[in-house]
């Protein structure tokens, strides 16, 4: 729904001019104080430095940079109430947009014309996105110091969609701006004829739909202390999620006790209360509740585990430390916490996911992180206050990270395997024959795909059940998160092994046609199988030959485009040194096929 404050982080990298949009903002709108603008310093043409009438800080005045987050209010023209929050630009203050970023509505980015996009700005939309901010204004900032010139604006417009498309925002608008002039900042621009004359106030202004709490909507209403009065104990806390009513019937998360709501103060008596009211709440009964439990609604699933997939923004020089024991923070809950696995890094500049890396400052990663006991914590996406959390240094009390829970992660000791009755050696049966993995690996073009999909045809004629995981599929579907780094190609053979691991349970022919460059990953697969489960078949076809077919444009594209990771120009291939079965790319696809069909025969049964 649409809020009557709207909540604006204003970003960007150093020096791109968010003090001086903001301060011409405040200015023009009549929302500060005359008698600061009668202190402030005046520039050489006799103005106001309007980059100095946010800077609260000496040093930031001595230094002309935004070091802290800076909050100011803004009148809007619909009436409305905005808080905007101007955050610093450095890279070494990234923790402290993060942390303004967290309860924004709208982000505000500024963009230097002169400077373009830089990867400061791109990790500042990131960790918008992380927060759970889908509204972004851009403002391309000094538009005055190009000579007003389109070309530049479209150029910086290009280059931002392309970045910003993993990001996931709901709308982006784009608008050429200098603060410095005034063009497009409260009134439209006499000097940009070619733009839209529209303005950051009239954009900051546009009715939008705002709803951070997803998911079912049930209560969360984290315990912040409890107190008695006579011989009635209150609970206390700022609901975080959905509204509590007298009469309903709650939950006390951890114990999953069920009462009923009796009384609800905010602060007066009331009969219900909903998101971001500060209550105090009363029950039918005798309930064991202290400070860090959680009451929640009586439906609903509750998202506890020790274990969370979480992304996280790691704002200490210090970098992480897998084995370390750190403190997890959401609210009232304090819980020691580790974080276990980084699954990957997210490099801002080429938007890959970095596999193999611990996190360093101002990284954003997805990590596992699991506690010493389970916590609740909801997808961030459904709820800002009890899927967010921090995490804080056991030893210095300094906060090391912002964290955004995903779900929650079941992990194998929490899992207890049913004992089928039908097992592989009956589904066997069916098929005629014992169950395999044929592992079809050689360079892009040998022809593995060819000689899957005709192997497969020949064993569909002779009524024999059979599947293909082909790479192309793969990455389309199970694997459409990874990119072609090693590491990412590593988890790919992972995962491909685990599925073609499965399939073979279900008594067919595997047949996985797949790059897998790399040796020590295709024995890493390997080693998953009983012996002879699986076969190695390498598929030996001279890389010259390959650039000749090129089926898929890719080894042209590689040429063009010396940044790709192509197997066998832009990454090398390793060969097998003991390949189950090798064959001879060159020669008929027949041939091929008869090879591999005579050894799948050889396990009828």
């Amino acid at each position: 729904m649409s809020s009557a404050l709207l909540r604006i982080v204003v970003c960007g990298a150093v020096d791109d001019g968010k003090s001086t949009v903001l301060g011409r903002l405040l200015v023009e709108t009549n929302s500060i104080p005359l008698d600061e603008i009668d202190n402030s310093r005046l520039m050489a043409n006799g103005e106001v430095d309007y980059s100095q009438l946010t800077d609260g800080l000496e040093s930031e005045r001595e230094q002309g940079i935004t070091i802290d987050v800076a909050h100011r209010h803004v009148y809007l023209p619909s009436g409305r109430r905005a808080i905007l929050a101007d955050s610093p630009g450095h890279e070494q203050y990234t923790r402290n947009m993060a942390v303004a970023a967290s309860e924004a509505d709208v982000g505000l980015l500024l963009v230097d014309a002169v400077k373009g996009v830089r990867d400061q700005s791109v990790r500042h939309a990131a960790i918008n996105s992380l927060m759970g901010v889908k509204h972004i204004v851009v403002a391309v900032n000094k538009m005055d110091a190009v000579g007003y010139d389109k070309s530049v604006f479209d150029g910086i417009i290009e280059e931002l969609g392309r970045r910003f498309e993993p990001f996931g925002f709901e709308d982006i608008t784009y608008i050429p701006v200098s603060g410095m002039v005034g063009d497009n900042v409260t009134v439209p621009s006499e000097n940009m004829s070619w733009g839209d004359s529209v303005t950051i106030l009239s954009l900051l202004d546009q009715e939008r739909t705002f709803n951070r709490s997803g998911g079912d909507g049930s209560l969360r209403l984290p315990v912040q202390f409890v107190s008695k009065a006579g011989d009635v104990r209150w609970y206390a806390g700022t609901i975080a999620r959905g509204t509590v009513t007298v009469g309903d019937t709650i939950r006390v998360w951890p114990t999953m006790t069920e009462a009923i709501i009796a009384g609800v103060y905010a602060p007066n008596e009331t009969k219900s209360a909903g998101d971001a009211q500060a209550v105090h709440v009363t029950l039918d009964r005798e309930v064991d509740i202290a400070r860090g439990d959680v009451i929640v609604g009586a439906a609903g699933e509750i998202p506890s585990s020790r274990a969370h997939l979480a992304d996280l923004v790691w704002i200490d020089t210090k970098p992480l430390d897998t084995h370390a024991s750190y403190i997890l923070r959401s609210g009232p809950i304090e819980i020691p916490a580790r974080v276990e696995t980084v699954r990957y890094v997210r490099d801002i500049t080429t938007g890959e996911q970095a596999r193999g890396r611990a996190l360093e400052v101002n990284d954003i990663g997805r990590v596992e992180i699991v506690t010493d006991r389970p916590i609740l914590l909801d997808p961030y996406a459904e709820s800002l206050h009890t899927g967010g959390f921090i995490l804080v240094d056991r030893l210095t009390a300094k906060t090391v990270a912002a964290g955004m829970s995903k779900h929650p992660l079941v992990r194998e000791s929490d899992v207890v395997k049913h004992d089928f009755a039908v097992d592989r050696a009956e589904r066997e049966k069916l098929n005629g024959l014992r169950s395999c993995v044929l592992w079809l690996t050689g360079l892009p073009g040998s022809g593995k795909s060819t000689v899957a999909d005709e192997l497969e045809k020949s064993l569909i004629t002779l009524g024999l059940r059979s599947f293909t995981l082909d790479g192309d599929t793969v990455r389309s579907t199970l694997s459409e998160d990874l990119g072609f780094s090693p590491e990412d190609r590593k988890e790919n053979v992972r995962r491909v092994a685990r599925v073609a691991e499965l399939m073979m349970e279900a008594g067919i022919v595997v047949i996985v046609s797949l790059v897998s460059p790399f040796r020590e990953d295709r024995e890493m697969a390997k080693e998953r199988f009983a012996d002879g489960d699986f076969i190695e078949v390498f598929v030996d076809t001279p890389l010259e030959i390959c650039m000749q077919r090129d089926p898929k444009g890719l080894y042209a594209r590689s040429q063009a485009d010396k940044s790709m990771q192509m197997t066998g120009v832009g990454q090398g291939y390793e060969v097998p040194l003991a390949a189950d079965v090798t064959l001879d790319g060159t020669q008929p696809v027949e041939d091929s096929v008869q090879k591999l069909l005579g050894l799948v025969l050889s396990r009828r049964i």
